[in-house]
């Protein structure tokens, strides 16, 4: 009996089976019956199937990965407690253990997967050829510099696209849920953009065991250091300035107001890189219009009052809801704390809860 001649529903299940993303395509395309089975597989086994592919087609790995699906994991973290937990937990086992929870979590479908391409070749990589110039390997510089651009890159990415209910307060109504806590994002910078400063000062007695096994040879064992100085070199707000200033919803907004309109653009995953590229601003005008438009109608209905945001979050080391990846990075990487009133013992209490495990909450009964 012929593999084609078997009924569509086993045909329609073996992607369950394989074990990469090429085995997928490879039987996709080995006739036109297995074609129409198995080029749109159930989207809950893709992740799965790129991440065993991931050192091939999809790297850097994991961070490429984590990237396509860190913001379907914050949306599933944010909606119960013991999701958050879990999120908590798989970021202090560093990218590989949060890309476990990400192919359990997440779905992509094959466009999904077209636009990764896409976004890699013409957002990327241009990009990254830029950074590696101005603060890495290619600058020449003998001292710090980014040690691995395109890495940095994906890192923002993911910042923006985890992070994003935090930002996405200054321009929109309260939602249902809270984002997620700024433990939880300092974890993230700690863990999955692990650096040797960053332990020491956030007074680690011992590095993660998964830090360990980092090759020095291969592994950049200073990540968030690298981001700094991609920051200091690039990555910064006079970039996206720059992008923005000719673009209507900039222009539509109050003066006062501009600032917040780049710190949100800056912070917005993917499309905070698509708007550094030719025509990103654009082709994003729609988007830029929603957070242009947000910002006003919020401070016109006097709903971007800081008090209420921060009653809302509840979060003791949220400071004001106005942090950065730069702000961040500065206390997970230098313990310097930009909190309220600069207040030495909320910062050690926020390193004491950086190091500590995740707590699990005990539902009311």
């Amino acid at each position: 009996m012929l593999l084609t001649e078997f009924p569509p529903e086993l045909l329609l299940s073996l992607p369950r089976y394989l074990r990469s993303i090429e085995d997928l395509l490879s039987l996709s395309s080995t006739c036109r019956t297995l074609y129409r089975t198995c080029a749109e597989p159930d989207p809950k086994i893709i992740p799965g199937l790129v991440a065993a592919s991931g050192r091939i087609f999809f790297r850097p790995h994991p961070h490429f990965v984590i990237a396509a699906t860190a913001r379907q994991l914050g949306d599933w973290a944010v909606k119960h407690d013991d999701h958050r937990y879990l999120l908590e937990v798989a970021i202090q086992g560093g990218v590989e253990k949060l890309l476990e929870l990400a192919i359990d979590v997440a779905e992509l479908t094959m466009e999904d997967i077209r636009k990764l391409h896409a976004f890699k070749s013409d957002v990327i990589n241009p990009l990254n050829r830029r950074l590696d110039v101005a603060s890495g390997p290619a600058s020449g510089d003998p001292w710090t510099v980014c040690n691995d651009p395109e890495t940095t890159l994906l890192s923002w990415v993911i910042y923006g696209e985890l992070f994003h209910h935090s930002f996405e307060l200054a321009y929109s109504p309260l939602p249902e849920h809270k984002p997620l806590s700024s433990v939880t994002r300092y974890k993230w910078f700690v863990y999955c953009m692990p650096d040797v400063n960053s332990f020491n000062y956030m007074e680690f007695e011992d590095q993660p065991p998964f830090f360990k096994e980092y090759d020095q040879k291969k592994d950049d064992r200073f990540q968030q250091l690298s981001m700094s100085q991609a920051m200091r070199e690039m990555l910064n707000r006079l970039l996206w300035e720059h992008e923005l200033q000719s673009t209507p919803s900039f222009q539509e907004i109050p003066g006062a107001s501009r600032e917040e309109f780049i710190r949100i653009v800056m912070h917005m995953g993917m499309k905070s890189l698509a708007i550094l590229v030719p025509g990103g601003p654009e082709r994003l005008r729609e988007d830029l219009d929603r957070i242009a438009k947000g910002i006003i109608a919020l401070e016109v209905g006097g709903g971007g009052d800081d008090t209420s945001l921060l009653k809302f979050v509840d979060d003791r080391w949220l400071g004001a809801p106005r942090f950065t990846l730069e702000t961040d990075v500065g206390f997970s990487l230098w313990a310097n704390w930009m909190g309220e009133d600069e207040d030495e013992d909320d910062s050690k209490l926020l390193m004491e809860a950086i190091r500590s495990p995740p707590q699990r909450k005990v539902p009311v009964e």
